[in-house]
């Protein structure tokens, strides 16, 4: 993961920073994945609902529990993940789409 001073604010910055560090995209080191972070009491109670954008590094196992650490760990246990989900740069389509 990254530091929230060096993440991406923009779907398309992220999206630039892990075409960068990708070198074969079909099985990328890194993958770009949007969070939908929430704040004590939640959403729904007056709290707080943000996204984040951060390249993940590709390791074996599960991403969400990595996910939900790195949240507590970097905001705090009155904050969790709420949703995520990975997005595919155009370089992995594009490789996809080679493939068939």
């Amino acid at each position: 993961m990254t530091t929230l001073t060096e993440a991406p604010t923009t779907v398309t910055e992220l999206l630039q920073l892990v075409d960068s560090q990708v070198t074969d995209p079909l099985h990328p080191e890194v993958i770009a994945v949007e969070m939908q972070i929430e704040k004590y009491p939640g959403v729904r109670e007056g709290g707080d609902l943000f996204e984040v954008y951060a390249p993940v590094k590709s390791k074996p196992g599960l991403i969400q529990p990595r996910l939900e650490s790195w949240v507590k760990t970097f905001f705090g246990d009155d904050h969790w993940l709420a949703d995520w989900r990975t997005i595919p740069t155009t370089r992995q389509i594009e490789a996809e789409n080679e493939e068939f």
